[in-house]
């Protein structure tokens, strides 16, 4: 049976892992479905289920069941390191998982009243551990992970998890094994140690989805959309007195949506951050650059069509060699719709419609090249525009 102290710790764990479930779920998995959320959600939920079945296993004198579901649980840190790798882009090697999941379940039914239980914990521990320290080494290979300071609890946390794990198991080693018992104080420090990896990994989990959600996503990009619209329309309307030559221009990624399935949100997210910096890079300073959605840029420009068609060969050009640590599965493209004023005239919704059907044509013809709008092309643009 569980002693006073044991049975409260298991309840708290138990309510813990439930609510971290429920939370996972409903704000990661069913907000932004996708591999990372589900890999997420699996770990919780193995979580969960196991920590009711160590309860159970007390309460009734079940010891297989107890036993089983320990080991079950030392797959969940694996599960929670394939959703992190499958949203840095990276490949997740789920059935990790599951492997550490049924491996130390039956590890530590089979060794059954034998001496060697206390040694067979210690070593299914430490594979969990090792799944932690991949995290941590997987987050450690990048910068831009390294200034995710949502993550720092969850690393500061695996690290200790990875140094108890290594402990516990060198003196198991190092002490010869005396019975199921010897072991009492780890199995204590071990459940209070992970109520606070619960925690922590639920708040990287959660701050991560909402960060990267698509409601979060778009309220930063309309922010700065609508400062666009109102600094263009401004432009355009003293440009339209002056008759200046200036020009709208929209650029999109080829296949953003494929390259955020399958490298992931922040794959997609890195990628046109440095699309946007080659733009700016390409293109005069006193151009207008705004982005309505990731993988979007529309760019204003003060230059006659000579200039521009220069700009955006160099920017197609550039846009092919962007390389996001070698997490994209496709060498990046992109199209572009080229809208001259001289063409489409100085009203801005007409620019950003015509640029907009233009760099659709452009992808569907294969991507990685531009359309201008001609006097010929206006209303065919227009048209087929309205039938998307």
């Amino acid at each position: 049976m569980l002693s006073g102290a044991g049975f409260e710790l298991g309840i708290a764990q138990a309510a813990i892992t439930t609510l971290a479930t429920a939370l996972a779920i409903g704000i990661a998995f069913l907000t932004r479905p996708g591999r990372d959320t589900f890999y997420w959600t699996v770990a919780f939920v193995l979580g969960m289920l196991a920590t009711y079945g160590v309860i159970a296993g007390e309460l009734n004198d079940a010891e297989p069941l107890r036993r089983a579901s320990l080991g079950a649980l030392m797959g969940a840190p694996a599960f929670l390191w394939s959703g992190f790798r499958a949203l840095w882009g990276l490949r997740p090697h789920a059935w990790a998982g599951a492997v550490v999941a049924v491996g130390s379940a039956a590890t530590l039914v089979a060794v059954g009243d034998s001496g060697w239980y206390g040694l067979a914990y210690r070593a299914v521990f430490l594979a969990a551990a090792l799944f932690a320290g991949a995290l941590v080494l997987d987050w450690g290979r990048s910068a831009q992970r390294r200034r995710d300071r949502l993550l720092l609890p969850l690393v500061i946390v695996s690290i200790a998890f990875v140094v108890t794990g290594a402990t516990a198991f060198a003196a198991g080693l190092l002490f010869a094994p005396s019975g199921g018992d010897d072991f009492a104080l780890l199995r204590l420090f071990s459940s209070l140690g992970m109520l606070v990896y619960v925690a922590c990994a639920l708040v990287a989990v959660l701050g991560v989805t909402l960060r990267n959600s698509a409601l979060t996503r778009s309220a930063v990009a309309s922010s700065g959309w609508q400062r666009f619209i109102q600094t263009a329309s401004e432009r355009l309307g003293r440009a339209r007195r002056t008759h200046a030559p200036w020009s709208l221009v929209q650029l999109r990624i080829d296949d953003a949506a494929d390259i955020a399935e399958t490298a992931g949100a922040t794959a997609l997210a890195e990628l046109s951050a440095r699309f946007m910096e080659e733009v700016h890079e390409v293109f005069p300073a006193e151009s207008d650059i705004g982005s309505p959605e990731p993988g979007t840029v529309v760019v204003l420009v003060p230059r006659a069509d000579a200039v521009v068609r220069d700009h955006l060969r160099t920017t197609l050009d550039r846009v092919s060699h962007i390389d996001v640590h070698g997490a994209l599965p496709i060498r990046p493209t992109a199209s572009a719709g080229w809208a001259p004023v001289s063409v489409v005239g100085y009203d801005l919704d007409a620019l950003l419609l015509t640029a907009g059907a233009a760099a659709s044509l452009a992808s569907e013809k294969g991507g990685d090249r531009w359309e201008r709008v001609g006097a010929d092309t206006v209303e065919r643009l227009l048209s087929e525009l309205g039938r998307r």
